[in-house]
């Protein structure tokens, strides 16, 4: 505590180095023989996690239509398939909540709207820019936050090396409906 009495100073948030993901771990070896750590959860909330076999059913929120249809585009809800059964593929299904891929689904069906609305419209109307616009740009960085948690999940707890350099493509694949 400083001399004003304010609380400030001492080790910052995210300060110091990385951890190194588990699948690097097990190709460099475990030099200090310490077990490896695989992130569980306990607690509550935890019994929300995606089935690891079974049929996944995304929730019934997610189906609502939108006000402008968009042919082209995924729904909410199959978007929160493709994740979902990419997560299956890692080995991390039950490490991530379904509330994370929610979000993202949410958010990139909002962004592929606004897109929609942009090119619909025009991104400037009336010697301004479309709101549109700003709206996609914000929904692409929440859409970012949440896919970058999934990742980071997946990353620290798989026995696949999916490197740093990897993370924009697998979401690029998994997108355009690519195999990963």
């Amino acid at each position: 505590m400083a001399k004003d009495g304010t609380n400030r100073g001492g080790a910052r948030p995210g300060a110091g180095r990385k951890k190194k993901p588990l699948a690097e771990k097990l190709l460099e070896g475990n030099p200090g023989k310490r077990p490896l750590k695989v992130t569980e959860f306990y607690g509550r909330g935890c019994a929300a996690t995606l089935p690891e076999s079974g049929e996944l059913k995304p929730p019934d929120f997610l189906k609502i239509a939108s006000k402008e249809t968009a042919e082209n585009y995924p729904t909410a809800d199959q978007i929160y398939l493709q994740v979902s059964e990419w997560l299956k593929g890692t080995g991390c299904a039950h490490l991530v909540s379904p509330t994370l891929i929610e979000d993202f689904a949410i958010n990139r069906r909002a962004f592929f709207e606004c897109e929609y609305m942009s090119k619909r419209l025009g991104r400037i109307t009336g010697g301004k820019r479309s709101p549109y616009v700003d709206m996609a740009a914000t929904y692409a960085g929440l859409m970012r936050v949440a896919w970058d948690r999934i990742w980071n999940i997946v990353a620290q707890n798989t026995e696949r090396n999916y490197g740093a350099g990897n993370a924009d493509d697998a979401m690029e694949k998994l997108l355009t409906g690519g195999k990963v």
